[in-house]
């Protein structure tokens, strides 16, 4: 009868623990939505537009394109202009992907915390009880 109490707490144990990954993986899914959105989030910039992460880019590129095309031409002048939009444009593309990486790192670095915390205890809860006398109910 014992046995089969122990067996049952175990199960009771491997259930919690199932559950709570299962929570913690809902969370996130719900912060990678977050996360994710912030890359074609809309953001203003001084300029008073406002562009996401794949649009400046697309932006630098373009600019990039047109500079080249400029210094064909042998038009330094507007290329140079051209490329310091370029070079804007990839700076706050930048920083867009700055933040993006940082709420990652943060939220990877709480998931790994929180994780070490749920199966340190779980050891030591079935550690504990695995050293716990067993009575013998038949004396």
């Amino acid at each position: 009868m014992a046995k089969m109490g122990c067996f049952f707490l175990f199960i009771v144990i491997v259930a919690g623990i199932v559950g709570y990954d299962q929570w913690r993986i809902a969370q996130f899914q719900n912060e990678v939505r977050a996360i994710s959105g912030k890359v074609h989030v809309v953001k203003p910039k001084k300029s008073g537009g406002s562009k996401d992460l794949v649009t400046t880019l697309a932006d630098a590129q373009l600019h990039t394109k047109k500079a080249k095309e400029l210094i064909k031409k042998k038009k330094l002048v507007q290329a140079q202009v051209e490329l310091d939009k370029a070079l804007a444009s990839l700076e706050s593309a930048n920083g867009v992907s700055q933040d993006i990486i940082g709420d990652v790192a943060d939220a990877l670095g709480d998931a790994r915390d929180k994780t070490i915390k749920v199966f340190q205890k779980a050891w030591k809860d079935v550690s504990e009880e695995a050293k716990t006398p067993k009575v013998d109910a038949t004396k």
